[in-house]
Formats: structure tokens, sequence, C-alpha cells
């Protein structure tokens, strides 16, 4: 009698065509990545947020992150985000440059390579359509600076490069024509890239990892797209490396060029590439003010009159040079009201008076300037000149009328002593010892 258990026999292990099979499905598999391909700007911290459950070292790191860089863009991971974000980075240094000189610039220098991609081998035909797309790009980039503050998403430069590199045609042709530009870089300078190759030249180096459309840009490919596109344009790229190294931060790597115009940031994660942003890196230009005319200024309370008399209470200083005096302390602009005839008009002649009406009908503007504050103490004018008496036998101050015997006179200077002491000037003339005077 037989009894069973109910187990069905076990199955044979694969073999080893079949694991080999698996393995060459398991390496060839590409999970169905979802999301724009170039991102909306977000705050850096929600990398921080992200990883917030992660591993100890990139808990750290990422907490150290906000402090340097307020906001980053995510690129779809299909392969082409290094690529892509150092495309959309260009850009975008183009744009902050604001000059559409720079642009066109560009556009001449990219189509002067035609010679290297031909030296490399790279058929016109094959990377015309490509090329254009880049060139078009950088027109409609160029057409749009300075970027005007509409709110027009048409007119919007920035939009415009969005919309541009979340299409698919017009993305992938860019990327396309920056990996052929890149391999012919590399080509066409084997001396300088052979020694990072260790047992590949540099031309299967190229077939196997620049040309291939969602082939992941490696350290080398970085190197020549920064020799070929971001240093001649005089930016530098920085990539901040997150990773499992020893460090409170990531380690940071720079390409560097001369005098630099725009610095281009990556964040690197295992396979991945971002764009992260410094806090100058995303400020808001600043609009275009109108014009403001030169007269719009206080012009429409501007009193000529209420001017020129104030001119006159400027001669103060007179009372500081030797040997001239206002009249008992009396000020220019008082002569009016002590009876005395003043040297200085207290009223603007004709010309100011028509200027005092012309200007009289400009507005005064939004913000007007605000007045002179009055000191709170003035310190009061200095005494009037006051002879020796002791030398010359006077008052301590001269008489303000004139004797009977001296003619009126009328004016801010004081008399002399000549008129009013006749002895003075009597006597014999002075005699002169020195031998210059006898001479």
């Amino acid at each position: 009698m037989t009894t069973t258990t109910g187990y069905a026999p076990a199955a044979p292990p694969p073999s080893e065509e079949e694991l080999a099979y698996l393995q060459k499905l398991s390496n060839e598999y590409e999970p169905e990545v979802t999301g724009p391909l170039v991102g909306e700007l977000q705050p850096s911290s929600n990398i921080t947020t992200e990883y917030a459950r992660a591993d100890p070292i990139f808990i750290k790191k990422t907490e150290a992150l906000p402090h340097k860089y307020s906001s980053y863009r995510a690129c779809r991971g299909d392969g082409n985000c290094g690529w892509r974000a150092i495309a959309f980075a260009y850009f975008e240094a183009l744009v902050r440059l604001g000059d559409k000189t720079k642009v066109h610039a560009e556009i001449t220098r990219l189509k002067s390579f035609q010679n290297i991609l031909d030296a490399a081998g790279f058929q016109f035909e094959l990377y015309e359509d490509f090329a254009e797309e880049l060139y078009d790009l950088l027109r409609k980039t160029a057409a749009s600076l300075p970027p005007p503050d509409d709110g027009n998403p048409a007119t919007d430069v920035k939009a415009i490069l969005l919309a541009a590199f979340n299409d698919e045609a017009i993305q992938a042709s860019i990327i396309t024509f920056l990996r052929i530009l890149t391999s012919a870089w590399i080509k066409t300078r084997v001396e300088d890239y052979q020694p990072f190759l260790m047992n590949e030249d540099v031309f299967s180096y190229c077939g196997r990892a620049i040309e291939p459309f969602r082939h992941e840009i490696e350290h080398i490919g970085v190197n020549a797209l920064c020799d070929v596109l971001l240093k001649p344009a005089l930016f530098s790229l920085e990539i901040l490396y997150l990773d499992r190294t020893p460090g409170d931060e990531g380690n940071m790597y720079t390409f560097d060029a001369e005098y630099p115009l725009a610095h281009l940031r990556l964040l690197y994660r295992p396979g991945h590439y971002d764009i992260l942003y410094k806090v100058e890196d995303v400020q808001q230009p600043i609009p275009t003010s109108h014009p403001i005319s030169a007269y719009n200024m206080q012009v429409g309370s501007y009193d000529a009159a209420q001017d020129h008399t104030n001119g006159a209470r400027d001669l103060e200083y007179l009372h500081m040079i030797p040997g001239i005096s206002l009249v008992d302390g009396i000020s220019p602009y008082s002569y009016a009201e002590s009876g005395l005839s003043s040297p200085i008009s207290t009223h603007p002649p004709p010309l100011l008076q028509q200027q005092q009406h012309s200007l009289a009908v400009h507005p005064v503007p939004a913000h007007p300037v605000p007045a002179a504050a009055t000191p709170a103490y003035a310190p009061p004018p200095p005494p009037p000149l006051q002879m020796p008496s002791q030398s010359l036998g006077l008052s301590a101050r001269l008489p303000i009328h004139p004797p009977q015997n001296v003619a009126a006179r009328a004016g801010p200077f004081r008399p002399s002593v000549w008129e009013y002491e006749p002895g003075v000037a009597s006597g014999p003339p002075p005699q002169f010892t020195t031998s210059i005077f006898r001479k």
C-alpha cells in the first residue's frame, strides 16, 4: 500500500544558460520613469525631507544642503539627466546674463565647430537637424532678452526654456547634438583624454559611453562637455557629490573657466543629476522703471524770488573778510527793513520771473524730495569788525550816522577813519629807512 504526501516533486535547478539569460534581462531592465523632463523650482529642504529616514551619512549631508543652496530642479532619471541638466543650466546662465549679443555670439561659436565635426568623421546631414533645434532655441532666447515684466508666458524666456526642455523631440535633438559635438571634441584631442582611459581607446569609448542615447554621462564626458560648451562661454560648473563618503557635506568637483561670467551647479546622486541653485541664481530681475524727467523734481514748488533772497543770506560770510563790516550787524537781506539802500536786490530779474512762470507748470513728483532739515541750533553771525581804540583814539564802535561835514554814503561798507579824523592825514610824510624803498 502506497501513501502520498501531497507535495509536488522539486523542480530541477536552472541551467547555466538560463541563469545567464535571466541576468541579461535584469541588466537590461529599465524602470518606467515618470514626471517632467525638467521640473519646476523646489526648495532644497525637500531633499532633506526625502532622506530623513535614510542612511545617517546621507541624513547629515542633506541637512547641510539648504544652508548653501536655496532650491533645485529635478531632472527625469532616464539616462539623459546629466546631459539635460547641463544643457538647461547653460541656457539659464545666458538668461541671467541678459545679453542678447552674447547669445548670438554663442550661435556663431557653435556653428564654427563644423570643421571639428568633419574631422571626427560626422557628416553634416547626420547632425544638421539636431543642431538646428539648438540654434533655434538660442535665437528664441535672444529674442526674449531682456525679459519683459508683463507676466505673459509667450514672452517669458524662462517659460520658453522650460517648455522646450519638456518637449520630447526638442530636448532629444539638443542632447543628441551635444553628444555628437562632445564625441568629436574627444576624438580630435586624443592626447588630452587617452590617459584617463585605462584599457580603451577614445574611439571605442565615445561609441560606448558618449554617443548612445540614454547612456548617462560620466566624468570624462562631463570634462569634455565643459571644454567644448561651457568654458569657451566663460561658464564654470560645480558638481556636488552626494554619496557615502565620510564627511558632513558632499564633495565638490569644479570645472572652472577663466574669469567666469556665470556658475552652473549640479547635484549628483549615484546615477542621477539634478540642478542646484544658490539664492543669487534665482533672484527675480529688477523691473525696468520708467525714465524720470530731469525737471520732474520739486519744480512745481520752486520759488525763484524766495531762492534769490535766500541767496543773499549766504553773504553773512562777509563778516569774516578783514576790513569789511555790515553796518551795525545788519544783513544784506534786511536793508529794506532798516531803511537803508541794499547793494543786493531782493527781487529776481525779469529772466528769473519768466523761468518761475514757465517752471511752475510741471507737476510735483509722486515721491517729492524732502526739504533740507533746519538745524536745531544756528550759530549767530560774527560781530562787525572793530578798530582798536588805543591806537586810533576812537570809540569801540563807529557811529551808524556819519557827522554833518561828511557826505552821506550808502552801502554795506563802514565809513573810513580818514573821513572822521582830519588830523590823521596831517603831518610830515612817513620816512622809509630801508635801502629798498630809497631806491
